[in-house]
């Protein structure tokens, strides 16, 4: 059997990567079970992250600061700046070239309407992309945009698939990055280069990567990238960051607008104003967030994301990478012995690994919640996406559980 133990581990990681937080706490190091203290074995990061204390901390002190003031927080000063700042800098990007949205989801929604998917101007995609991004091109297909589905081989996409997939009339080719399907990865700078070759552009779901692995915006070239701050960024439900990459604003139209976007407005309507029309007058700016920011952003959430992005960069995600990997590598070599197949490939750089089996919901999802461990099962496959939290004992428990009759 493969050597599961804390020392293996340990040694193929080399070593113990250490971190200071930012909120001065002690130093950490990985594995780091002193900045979170829930339950059980949780290997189920790729479905939302715990929040660690740093993140409590800045979630108090945000609801604090309210409490005391209820205009503490507004317009002129709030959290997303320090967050889009700190999002651009872990992707190599400018923070003039991040936009806040509600999610990846919403992101994505709103990059098509401005790109203006639909007749003759279509979109590929793959079969191992997000569930919901899938019926969002399901829907436009409907509505007469040109839209190809590439099926995948095996648990990953040959890029000749995607290659031959793309037309005159693809506008855009959409993927995740790291799939939380199967777990494969992209080879994102080729991706780009292809769909460049041909006269399309690209996004990224970056949601299973961003935080879990290197990413740069700028060597890969893609064009779009969004990521929510509730998985690797370890933050929370109800915001998230779209890149945008600056030379490619002139492809894209306004398809809301709100206030967020107003950079000067006039009145003529009221007593001591100006005369001129009803409508007033008003200019809209420009950038990412002047076309896909319209309204109020979730402050709390961006606060959040602040201070967990801060202990991302201070642990480096190079780091958290690495003491990850062995981990996965453990897993991709007991779990065969267990009769799960494996859809990840070897060697993906992302943090999430799955594997096949028949009735795996029925079979194990009882089992697994009278242990206390935690992973994402489906009913003919499993998920398991270890953290910077997790030990080589909590491998070897999840092992041991699944291994049972």
């Amino acid at each position: 059997m493969a050597d599961l133990s804390r020392r293996g581990l340990l040694v193929a990681a080399g070593g113990l990567a250490p971190a200071v937080t930012a909120a001065g706490e002690a130093a950490a190091t990985l594995p780091d079970r002193t900045r979170f203290t829930f339950d059980g074995v949780y290997l189920d990061a790729a479905f939302t992250h715990p929040v660690g204390t740093f993140a409590q901390a800045a979630a108090a002190r945000y609801v604090e600061a309210r409490r005391r003031d209820p205009q503490a927080v507004g317009p002129r000063g709030n959290p997303r700046r320090g967050a889009v700042e700190r999002f651009a800098r872990l992707i190599n990007a400018a923070p003039a070239d991040v936009a806040v949205t509600p999610s990846t989801l919403v992101a994505e929604n709103l990059l098509n309407a401005a790109l203006g998917i639909g007749a003759g101007a279509g979109v590929v995609t793959d079969a191992l992309h997000y569930d919901g991004s899938l019926a969002l091109y399901g829907e436009l297909k409907r509505r007469g945009a040109p839209v190809t589905v590439v099926r995948p081989r095996g648990g990953g996409i040959d890029l000749a698939d995607i290659r031959a997939a793309i037309t005159g009339e693809t506008r855009l080719v959409a993927v995740s990055l790291v799939s939380g399907v199967t777990g494969f990865t992209h080879d994102l700078a080729e991706l780009c280069a292809v769909a460049h070759a041909r006269g399309a552009l690209v996004y990224a779901d970056i949601i299973q990567a961003a935080g879990a692995m290197p990413i740069d915006v700028k060597a890969t070239g893609v064009d779009f990238a969004a990521c929510g701050t509730y998985k690797w960024l370890m933050g929370d439900f109800g915001t998230a960051f779209l890149y945008v990459r600056p030379d490619r604003l002139d492809r894209l139209r306004r398809v809301e607008v709100g206030w967020r976007q107003v950079i000067r407005q006039e009145s003529h309507v009221l007593p001591f104003e100006t005369p001129g029309p009803a409508l007033g007058e008003y200019e809209l700016s420009g950038g990412a967030a002047g076309i896909f920011e319209a309204s109020t952003p979730a402050w709390g959430a961006l606060a959040v994301a602040q201070a967990s992005l801060d202990y991302v960069q201070e642990l480096g995600v190079d780091a958290i990478s690495r003491a990850r990997q062995p981990l996965i590598d453990h897993l991709q070599d007991a779990m065969p012995r267990s009769g799960f197949r494996p859809l990840t490939p070897r060697g993906a750089a992302g943090p999430v690994v799955v594997f096949a089996q028949r009735d795996a919901e029925a079979r194990h999802g009882a089992r697994l919640a009278a242990a206390g461990v935690r992973i994402s099962t489906y009913p003919h496959r499993i998920r398991i996406s270890p953290s910077v939290y997790n030990t080589p004992e909590d491998i070897a428990r999840l092992v041991e559980v699944l291994a049972g009759p």
